[in-house]
Parts: structure tokens; sequence; C-alpha cells
């Protein structure tokens, strides 16, 4: 059991506040017996923040509202979200950084710093007890319950001895969730050691915060962030197999869909490394292989997000699809580094808070230096009754943690009956441990124009260097209103700050850029591309142009419907509103003359069809798949880029359905149109011209020839309508109608449009300009070379295309068309539509298809 008590009395800072009249901080009243981070008992700045507010009270209120409205702007713009574990509904939600940071002096952070350098050693030396000899459980100082009763243990995961010349440490990164008691005290009140989240966080803090108080934060002369992922880095590439001195890093990441996936993207990005997935990986011969287009990449370093059991289903269990069959043979027999080890999880649990002072005398010989919260575990009798006896004061938690369930699970604890409580700890004391509830310390935090006092807590991050233990010079800062345990507070809804330390000498600026006189390798990096990733940069690309397809159709249709004509001065609106129902983005019965007259006005249809995000071909649904594409890509996007993609998605997901109208229709495909080309521009200007770039266009262009042939065939075949009015309306589909005009001058004829909108190879709207396009896309794909006759099957399809519409004699189709036959058009457009399809299945058979997730077929 833990031996220290924490005092949660203290003085009642209820001192006068000697901030200026008038400035945001005049108002600032501390809560009583709480420790306030900025004022002390006298209601004077700390040493940190010496300085500070008369810095802010320069910038004005006006001007920090400003900048303030920016920053938030920016945390938009970059999607940076989260989902609290345990959230029922698992909702995103904006993250919610405090424009006030947490200021700590960096005297104070080095005592901070030392204790969770020990606290890191010492849990590292826990793990290799756990997972070698045992000689805690034998001596005595561990029951053998913390260990066998812990469902995160793993027979499979113990490691050989040590090999000659050392082994990579289990805990390369740390952290420790941090509260300061009434009396000044810091308490770790939680270690994570399985695989740390919110670094990528407290960096995305750190720039936002410091550009918005770029005054202060020179002049407070703030420690970098930098040195701690140059640290990293150098940690990492240290214990890399075999001594590889440039090793291949990737960042294994649960997908798109998980809470920490814009950490993971956000870090990947920052730190040069390779963001992959479960699907993207394989083992053979031992050996961590990524899977791309060119064959086989090893892999020589992996930081891993998911926890230890969903890593590997051949050794850990089949249930999770994240994992790699075989990791944990690899990382046992040295040819890969994983970071933290399969395993680390294990001394997380609170359990073992009870355990680390006697551990920190048995392990390193002193005592331990930054405390934890009090621990009772109930396996010890002693114990047990003492938290019994003093159930309503502490905290019940289950011993074992488990890894996303931990919030909730101590919130259900805590809204429990007293008696079904202490059945339920009786019945199993051994499942649970109780905690001493620290009374956090406050820190201004402003929030409705106002700056008031929150309760506060700190994750700080540690990573391992050369026989040491190194700390960020930072920290990420949760808020909360509420007071009760941190755990319990995640599902309200939570805030964040930028932690400064603070010094008095000059700041040393350093960055993760190479040096001024340090060689760069010159690389240029185009066919390591996982298969997964291609594949999703084509559907993106596909879904770009569907959905810009759609948007000028519906565009079309609206303004025709929402003008002061009547229908009779618009003889194409029946051909236009049948290919928009051909299309999905109106009921089908629209299509037909008979079935029109029994639904709804298309007029007030139209809106709520279009923008009905559960319709699965609508526009709205649309610009959700692209999004969902996007995502699933994002560390290879541009910032620029992503933002665009989600302007367009909040667009859409903030639009009522069932109160739009045309006019809102109408701004909506407008403002969408411009946002689509701008993306379009973005990816023809800006992306190398990489596999990654190809699939995205090779999505593209397969997907405008689609739509344009769709609408070419239900106009002029299906509908067999010629008018000037509606071919005019397919040059405007098709962004062509100016180069017509300018072009001929003249009224509208079918011969130029179709010439223009089929075979003209110079209109990069034509469906020639895409199947060229497409024709020298596929041949620069990566091919095996098996020496057989002849291209591969997509090669030649592609050809194919191309030949069919070369050879097209548009004069003489037209001719039989306007002649009553339509045969040859409808001819030329079958062929069109029936092989697209078939390229884009040989493209997907041989560059995109993918094996199911690994699963276990039989029970460990």
């Amino acid at each position: 059991m833990q031996s220290q008590a924490q005092s949660l009395g203290g003085p009642a800072s209820t001192a006068p506040n000697s901030a200026e009249p008038g400035s945001l901080f005049a108002e600032y009243a501390p809560i009583a017996g709480v420790y306030d981070e900025m004022l002390d008992e006298t209601g004077r700045s700390r040493p940190a923040w010496k300085g500070f507010r008369s810095q802010v009270a320069q910038i004005g209120e006006v001007e920090l509202l400003r900048r303030w409205t920016q920053s938030q702007r920016l945390i938009n713009e970059n999607g940076i979200v989260y989902s609290a574990y345990g959230d029922a509904e698992g909702r995103y939600r904006p993250w919610a950084l405090d424009p006030s940071p947490l200021l700590l002096h960096e005297s104070e952070w080095g005592a901070i710093s030392q204790g969770l350098s020990q606290r890191a050693s010492l849990l590292e030396l826990l793990i290799a007890d756990l997972y070698g000899d045992q000689q805690l459980i034998t001596s005595g100082l561990l029951p053998p319950e913390v260990v066998y009763s812990h469902p995160g243990y793993r027979v499979a995961l113990h490691r050989p001895p040590m090999a000659k010349g050392g082994r990579p440490p289990n805990l390369l990164f740390y952290a420790a969730d941090l509260g300061r008691s009434p009396d000044g005290q810091w308490w770790v009140l939680a270690d994570r050691t399985e695989a740390p989240s919110g670094v990528g966080f407290a960096l995305e803090n750190r720039l936002v915060t410091s550009r918005m108080l770029a005054e202060s934060f020179r002049e407070r002369r703030v420690r970098r962030l930098a040195p701690f992922f140059l640290q990293l880095q150098a940690t990492l590439r240290r214990w890399a197999p075999a001594g590889r001195t440039n090793p291949t890093i990737a960042i294994l990441s649960q997908g798109a869909a998980h809470p920490n996936y814009f950490e993971d993207a956000y870090l990947a990005r920052y730190l040069g490394y390779l963001l992959v997935e479960g699907e993207d990986l394989t083992v053979r011969s031992r050996q961590l292989w990524m899977k791309t287009l060119d064959g086989l990449a090893p892999i020589d370093v992996l930081v891993r997000r998911p926890s230890t059991d969903q890593c590997d289903p051949l050794e850990l269990g089949g249930e999770s699809p994240v994992g790699v069959a075989g990791l944990v043979q690899a990382e046992r027999d040295g040819a890969l580094l994983v970071a933290n080890a399969c395993g680390s999880g294990l001394v997380e649990s609170p359990i073992f808070m009870s355990f680390l002072p006697r551990l920190c005398q048995e392990l390193l010989g002193e005592d331990l230096q930054l405390p934890g919260v009090a621990t009772w575990w109930c396996g010890d009798p002693e114990a047990l009754e003492y938290v019994i006896e003093n159930l309503d004061t502490l905290i019940l938690k289950t011993a074992f943690r488990r890894r996303g369930q931990e919030s909730l699970l101590t919130n259900k604890l805590r809204k429990s009956p007293r008696d079904a409580l202490v059945k339920m700890i009786r019945s199993d004391p051994v499942n649970f441990v109780a905690q001493e509830q620290v009374n956090r310390s406050a820190s201004p935090t402003y929030r409705q124009g106002k700056v008031q006092p929150a309760r506060v807590a700190l994750r700080a991050f540690v990573v391992a260097g050369d026989g040491d233990y190194h700390v960020m010079p930072g920290a990420l800062a949760r808020t909360s209103i509420d007071s009760g345990p941190l755990e319990a507070t995640l599902l309200t809804g939570e805030g964040s700050k930028d932690v400064w330390i603070v010094g008095d000498k000059p700041v040393e600026v350093v960055t993760l850029l190479p040096g001024e006189h340090e060689s760069i390798e010159l690389v240029r990096i185009g066919s390591e591309l996982p298969s997964r990733v291609a594949d999703n940069s084509y559907w993106f690309g596909r879904q770009l142009e569907r959905a810009d397809a759609a948007a000028r159709l519906v565009r079309i249709v609206a303004t025709r419907l929402s003008s002061e004509g009547n229908a009779a001065d618009f003889p194409e609106l029946p051909a236009l509103i049948r290919a928009l129902a051909e299309k999905g983005q109106i009921e089908p019965g629209y299509a037909l003359a008979e079935m029109r007259e029994r639904l709804p006005m298309v007029e007030l249809a139209l809106p709520r069809e279009v923008l009905n995000h559960t319709q699965s071909s609508s526009l709205a649904a649309t610009v959700d798949r692209m999004f969902a594409s996007a995502a699933k890509v994002r560390d290879r996007l541009s910032r620029d880029t992503w933002r665009i993609v989600l302007r367009v998605y909040e667009d859409f997901r903030n639009q009522d359905a069932g109160g739009a109208n045309l006019t809102d229709v109408l701004n909506l495909t407008n403002e969408l149109i411009i946002d689509l080309a701008a993306l379009g521009g973005m990816v023809v200007e800006s992306m190398t011209r990489t596999q990654f770039y190809r699939f995205l266009d090779i999505g593209r262009r397969l997907e405008r020839a689609m739509q344009a042939i769709d609408l070419l065939r239900t106009c002029l075949v299906e509908s067999r309508d010629v008018s000037p009015a509606l071919l005019e309306a397919l040059l405007e589909s098709a962004d062509s109608l100016m180069t017509y005009r300018a072009r001929y001058r003249a009224s509208v004829k079918l011969a130029p449009v179709l010439d223009l909108l089929v075979t003209d190879e110079t209109n990069p709207r034509s469906i020639a300009y895409q199947l060229n396009t497409l024709e020298r896309h596929i041949g620069k794909l990566p091919r095996a070379d098996d020496g057989g006759p002849g291209a591969p099957p997509e090669q030649r399809l592609a050809l194919a295309l191309s030949h069919t519409v070369r050879m097209a004699d548009i004069r003489e189709i037209c001719e039989a068309y306007e002649l009553d036959n339509p045969r040859p058009l409808t001819r030329l457009l079958s062929d069109l539509e029936r092989d697209l399809p078939a390229l884009s299945h040989a493209i997907s058979l041989k560059y995109l298809a993918h094996s199911g997730p690994p699963r276990q077929l039989a029970p460990t």
C-alpha cells in the first residue's frame, strides 16, 4: 500500500486580485481551498506568471479576441477533433483549446522531470521483471494475483534472456497524468505505458497558442518542444534492428474512424514517418514488410498505437482487424523494434500504484521522488476493510485497466449505490482498488468573454535516451469545471491548454529540419504505396468527380426551376429531370411524365432529396463519401487540400434538408463547384507525380468519362431531344459552353457539340481527353515483369477505349441520328459504357484488391 498521503487541506485563496482594473484578469477570483496556478495566497502572480498578465493587457481585449477567432478558425480548418473513450455515440468534437496557457517555471519543472525520469526507469525495470524471471513475485514483493489475474498478461510476451550488447527498452515512450493538491504537491494520477496519446495535440496546442500570443511567448522565454521530438527520432534510430543508420519507421494507426487518427496523421507528417494500418503490413520469414504496389518493403521500427491485445491475432487473439499476424514473433526475434514493446501496458493498471514506493526502494535503492495518488488494493485484507469503511470519500476503480473503457467503468462505479459496491468488492476484492481523490489545482480559463478558474491536470511525456529518460519541456493540460475524477470528466467534455515552461535564460532555437551543413540524400518516392492507400486515393478521385457532375446538373435544373419563366420556356427540363432521376438525385418516378404528376412538385422535392444524407446516391451522401475517402489518406494531402475538403463537408453537414429551398440549393452548388474546382487545381498543380497522384487522377478520369457518357445517353438516346436548349445545357454541364461560343459563334448544333464533348482531345472535359489521360497513367503503373507477351489487361482496355473514340466519325453519327437512326450513337456510348467499368475492375483487381484482415482460427 502506498505510504504517502496527500494534504486535502490548504489555504483559502481569497486574497484580492492584483490585476490592472479593466484587464481580462481583473475579475478573476480563485477557488477557495484550491491551489491556484496563477496567484499565490496574497493575490500576487506566482514567479512563472510575473509579467504575463500585463503583456496580455498590452495586446488588448479586442485584438486578443480577433486573434482567438483566427486561431479557432485554424483549429477548425485543420480538422482537429477528438472523441472521448466511452462516449456511447462516438461523437467527434472540435478540439477545445483555451487561449490562456498554463505557465510553470523551469526550476519547478526540473523537479517534476527528475521524478518522471525516475518513474519511467522504475516502470521499465518492473516490465522487464514481469516478462522475465519474475523475481518480484518470487521474493514476495508482488502478490501473484497482481500479474496472473491481469486480463492483459500474456505468456507469449515473455522476453528471452538479455542478449550481449543489450536489448531495447520495453518503455521507449511514457506519459504520466499529473495533478496538484491544495498544498502545491504534484501527484501522479495515472501512468500511461501502453501507447501514450496526446503528444500530437500538445504540439498543435503549442503552434496555435504561440502564434496567438507571439509577443508574450518570446518575452517569457518559453522552452521549445522540438528537442523532445529530436530525441524521440534519435532513440528510434538508435534501437533499430541491426544498427541500421537510416531505418524505415512507420506509425501503426487504427484507422480514420479511431479517435487518435488526427494525432497519428499529424505526427507522421511532423516526424517524417510512414502512416500504416494493419492491412498494409505482413510478416514473412519473421520480418515485417509493407505491402506496396511494387512489392514488399521492409519496416524496421513500428510505433504502435493499438493496444497489445490488438497487435497480433496469431498469438494474442483474433478479434481486432488492426493487427498483423506474426508481429510478436518478429519483435521477439529482434528483427523489428516495436515502440512501446507489446505488453508494456501491463503496468499502467491502478493496482501497481499501491506497490510502487516499496518497488522503487527494491529496484532503484531510493525513495520515489514523484509520488502517485494514494491507492489501496482490495486484495489486501487490511486495505479492504479500510476501503469499505471510507468508501464514501474514495474513488473506486477496477484494479486492471481496460484501455478505452476506463472512463466509462469509473463513471459507472461512481454512480452505483454504496450497498451494491460493498457487495461487489467483497465478492471479488482482487479486481478493485480505491484511490484518494486529488483536489486538483485551478488555472485561468477564458470562457464567455471572461477569465474564470477551471480545474486542471497535465499529461507529461517522457522518451528514452542514452541510459536515461528525457522529459518534454511542456505538457498537454486538460481542464474541466468538474472537480471529480479525471476519467469521469472525459464524457462531459474537456478543454485543453498549452503548457509553457518559462525560464530566465535565452532559449536556443531548435528545429527538426536538417542543419545547414548536413547532407541530405536525394530521393523520389512514388511506387512504395500500400494498396489500401491507392484504393482510397482512387475512390477519393472518383467521389470528387461524382460530386462535381451531380452539382453541375443540380445547378442547371435548379436555375431553370427558380426562374420567372414557365416550364414551357424550358423544353429541356424533362430530359434534365430524367437525368437527375437516373443519377439518383431525385425520386426515380420523376423520370416518367405520368408518374411525375402524382408526386410532389419537383421544386419542393429537389432540395430535400439532394441534401438527404441517408439517400446513398444523393449529392450530400456523395460529399460524405468523398470526405471519408480523403480522411483515410489525410497524411498524404496538403493542409490546403484538406481544408477545402473539410469546408465542403461542413457546408453540407450544416444544411437543413427539410427547410432548404431552391435558392439554398443554388447557393450551395455554386460554392461546391468552386471548391471542387479549387480541389482539382490543388491536385493538378501541387501534387508530385507519384503513384498516389496517379491513382487519384485515374479515379477522376474514369468517373468524369462515365458521368459524361451517362448524361449523353440519358438526354440524346433515351429522351431523343436535340433542341438547342438541351444541347446548351449539356455544354454547360461540361463547363464547355464558353469554348463552344468562342469556337463556333453560331447556334448550337449536335455535331459540334458531340465533337467538343466526345472526340476533341484538346478539351479537358471531353471523353477523349479522359481516355488519353487514362492511357498515359496506366502505362506508368508498376508492372510485374513476367515475360509474358503483349500488354497487361488494363493497358489493353485503355488502348481499346482510346481507339474506339478516335475511330468514331462524329459527322456520320450525327447524320444518322438526324435521320432518325440513333443506333451509331447508341453503339458508341454502349461500347464505352461496357469497357470503362471493365477497366475499373481490371485496375481494382490488380492493384486495389485486399485480402481480409487476419483472424485467429482457434483460441490460444
